[in-house]
């Protein structure tokens, strides 16, 4: 007998395939958005997701497309997308792979890269050419990686969960969005320490949400980095994807992939960040320099889990965390933060 979770999978299977067709009698055409990505100098991660649109709708994700209707899109599955080197004939194809049930593309390519960011450039069969795709390149003499959530460790949101923290990159203007204060500036002092060091912004919101996080990103003066979303959608398993699961599970791929890297890591106490950063330092020892947790206040801890501060389990994760052998901040803002990691010699 099937689950729920399976039933819920293929139903969406099913509404989507009828939207793909009644839109293809209609004259929509695939359109790529490409994500910021990352890899070493021989092997990098392509991320991006095809999308049906009308001929002369603005690119998926502009800030002309901006808003609700970010939220709301028509995925192609099975797309051909082609990986250049360089746009048009100047670029070796070194990828053709096919977009998974949710339009998504996420394909490891072996290829010589310098380090930083660099773009490679992604065509799909029937629709887009050449759309760039910012991929960030880790030097192997790096030593450091920095990886930050983003809803209220660097993005004032005071909203629960990814779907309703949709609704400020989605629904209100982008100029509203705040960042938390002082923690640009920390970014920045981190970065001035550990100048190689490559940025992840690993968070629970949809994908959808890329390309108006870069632009607050790059508005408010955070450094570039490579994102780390989620589908929203069921997987056939469950009915809604583990947000803790897969900050977890993105984590130990990060090791596994750059295994010269030692972590800083940076979240808040309003959900599982304290748990899963706890957790990965357990099994990665002497992998994590330091753990930065920005302290919610109580209309946003009520926010996050209804609670006038954080859970037991966030408790009883920050308490192991101060025991442990890592060098542990906590405050409500960056300035705070930044002042105890430099008493603690993570930056100058």
């Amino acid at each position: 007998m099937m689950s729920v979770a399976r039933i819920a999978a293929r139903a969406e299977d099913g509404f989507n395939a009828a939207v793909v067709r009644v839109l293809s009698r209609r004259g929509y055409t695939p359109r790529v958005v490409a994500y910021p990505s990352y890899g070493t100098v021989d092997r990098v991660r392509v991320r991006a997701r095809v999308l049906l649109t009308a001929p002369d709708a603005p690119t998926p994700g502009s800030v002309a497309r901006r808003g609700w209707r970010n939220l709301f899109s028509a995925e192609l599955p099975g797309a051909v997308v082609r990986v250049r080197t360089a746009p048009g004939a100047d670029g070796e194809e070194v990828l053709v792979a096919r977009t998974d049930r949710s339009g998504y593309l996420d394909a490891p390519v072996d290829l010589a890269l310098e380090p930083g960011w660099q773009d490679l450039y992604l065509s799909v069969d029937g629709g887009d050419a050449d759309v760039p795709a910012p991929v960030q390149v880790v030097a192997p003499t790096a030593t450091h990686g920095i990886v930050s959530d983003i809803d209220d460790t660097v993005l004032v949101t005071m909203v629960p969960r990814p779907h309703v923290a949709a609704w400020n990159f989605l629904v209100r203007s982008e100029q509203r969005r705040k960042p938390v204060p002082g923690m640009p500036e920390l970014y920045g002092r981190l970065r001035d320490t550990h100048p190689d060091a490559p940025v992840f912004y690993l968070s629970t919101g949809a994908w959808n949400t890329a390309s108006a996080l870069s632009r607050f990103l790059h508005r408010v003066g955070l450094p570039q980095g490579s994102l780390l979303l989620t589908d929203l959608g069921p997987t056939g398993t469950a009915l809604l994807r583990s947000g803790r699961e897969h900050k977890a599970a993105t984590l130990r791929r990060l090791a596994e992939e750059l295994p010269h890297l030692t972590w800083i890591l940076v979240g808040d106490d309003g959900q599982h960040d304290p748990q899963v950063y706890e957790t990965f330092a357990a099994e990665h020892p002497g992998r994590v320099a330091a753990i930065a947790v920005r302290e919610l206040s109580v209309p946003e801890q009520v926010a996050q889990n209804g609670l006038p501060g954080p859970t037991p389990a966030t408790r009883r994760a920050v308490g192991e965390l101060d025991r442990s052998a890592v060098v542990t901040a906590h405050a409500p803002d960056g300035a705070a933060l930044a002042r105890q990691l430099q008493d603690a010699g993570v930056i100058g």
